[in-house]
Parts: structure tokens; C-alpha cells; sequence
């Protein structure tokens, strides 16, 4: 055998490589399955209730670990489980746990007969709210669609309970022309 000359793979070896690229494979599969189920979660949005912040099937990235170690704030956009409907939406956060929230004949929403700071409607006329008045329980938020016209929100199903909460939708990844951060 010359200087050289390389041995040839033996089947153990082949083996051994097929085996290690079958590990990768695995392993990364695992890596991504739990990232998915613990941190981020791709979504598409379902209904017009959130235009013009966010369009039917725009695909957003939703934040399943921010609030973790943050509480929801007033105007975060979430994404929950509906308390009756068996599909995902996406909302605003509106009101929370003890507070009174008044829908007023006038088109403005008051949070402790407080007009609320924003509230992120985009209609161009008010809103033709009927003067509802709700209590928000323990662990209970009030969440609202931009699109009041056209928004299947707490007004109708009452406030959702925090646990049925799943994350905060934080980016548009899909249409390329709507890549951003969402406020």
C-alpha cells in the first residue's frame, strides 16, 4: 500500500455517520418542537377585527414566554383561547381584574368613569357602543378588537379568564410588504 493510500469506509463507520446525521435530525426536530410549544408560536389572524393593526391571514409571531415575567398590559395585543368559540383569536387588552369598564352612548370607552388614555378603534365614525357597564373579575380581562364594527369581542362574550390567554402577538412575518413590530 503506497504512502498515500486511504483505507476504505468500513460498514461500522458508515453506520456510525448515518446514525450521528439521524442524532442531528432528532435533535433538532426536539429543538424546535419545544421552542414552538414554550416560546413562539406562528398564528394566522382569523377575522377583521383587528384591522387596520393587523388583516385577515396576516401571519404573526405570538410571544408565548413574555408573560412569563411580565403582566399584560392595557393595549398589548394577545392572542387567547375563546371562551366559546373553538378557535384562537386575537384581541386587545382593554380593562383588568377590578376594574368597572363603561362602553358610553358617546363612542368612548371609561375605565373607572375615567375616559380611557387610547383606545385603539380605527373606524373613521364613533363607535355605536350602547352604554354596557362591566365588572372585571379576578384574573379576568376585557379585550377588544380595533375593528369595533366588526369585532366578536368581550362585549358579546364577557371577559376572558387570563388562563385562556396564550401569548402576545409581538410581529407580522407574512405578507413581506407588512413585515413589523406590532404596538
Amino acid at each position: 500500500m503506497g504512502k498515500h493510500a486511504v483505507p476504505a469506509k468500513t460498514n461500522k463507520s458508515f453506520g456510525r455517520e448515518f446514525l450521528s446525521y439521524i442524532l442531528v435530525i432528532f435533535f433538532a426536530a426536539l429543538i424546535s418542537i419545544l421552542f414552538r410549544v414554550f416560546f413562539f408560536e406562528p398564528f394566522i389572524v382569523p377575522t377583521p377585527s383587528m384591522e387596520t393593526t393587523l388583516t385577515v391571514q396576516d401571519k404573526v409571531i405570538v410571544n408565548k414566554f413574555s408573560y412569563k415575567f411580565t403582566g399584560i398590559k392595557r393595549g398589548d395585543i394577545i392572542a387567547f383561547h375563546s371562551p366559546v368559540e373553538g378557535k384562537d383569536l386575537v384581541k386587545r387588552a382593554i380593562a383588568f381584574e377590578g376594574e368597572t369598564i363603561t362602553l358610553g352612548t358617546d363612542g368612548i370607552i371609561y375605565i373607572n368613569d375615567k375616559p380611557i388614555e387610547k383606545d385603539y378603534y380605527t373606524g373613521n365614525t364613533p363607535p355605536k357602543y350602547t352604554g354596557q357597564t362591566f365588572r372585571i373579575g379576578k384574573n379576568e380581562i376585557f379585550a377588544m378588537g380595533d375593528n369595533r364594527d366588526s369585532s366578536y369581542d368581550s362585549r358579546y362574550f364577557g371577559p376572558i379568564v387570563q388562563t385562556d390567554i396564550f401569548g402576545k402577538v409581538f410581529m407580522i412575518y407574512w405578507p413581506p410588504s407588512r413585515i413589523k413590530f406590532v404596538k
